[in-house]
């Protein structure tokens, strides 16, 4: 009977032990809840939020920042840039425009005046001559 009686008081002592570590843990918990600020959004002020650590803060202030941007000079670079561009690719064509104005310009002042041509550019039928 001996050997009955101290395992119950080792049972009975094991659960004393349990019990009492449930019952801190229980009453640390209960510390803890009773420490904090806040549990909801409610608690706090209209100018301040619950955070996780249950406490309010302030809600931070956002400066919006408004970028305006002018996009008038980069397109005149660009339409100068273009126009450049197709100045040398057709480089050679106007080149070749202004000779020939050059050398009409030339004759021009050698040739006769329009009075002093002697044959008509038309011939009528009766003028026109067979071989």
């Amino acid at each position: 009977m001996g050997g009955l009686l101290k395992s119950s008081r080792k049972s009975e002592a094991a659960t004393t032990i349990l019990i009492v570590l449930i019952a801190v843990f229980f009453i640390g918990w209960i510390f803890n809840i009773r420490q904090r600020e806040c549990r909801t959004h409610k608690d706090c002020g209209s100018e301040s939020y619950c955070g996780s650590d249950f406490a309010c803060h302030q809600y931070p202030t956002i400066q919006k920042t408004i970028v305006q941007y002018s996009l008038l000079a980069p397109s005149i670079i660009i339409a100068i840039a273009i126009i450049i561009v197709a100045l040398i690719f057709n480089w050679d064509r106007l080149k070749a425009r202004e000779e020939p104005r050059q050398m009409e310009e030339i004759t021009q002042a050698e040739a006769p005046e329009a009075n002093e041509i002697s044959e008509p550019y038309y011939k009528s039928n009766g003028d026109v001559k067979t071989p």
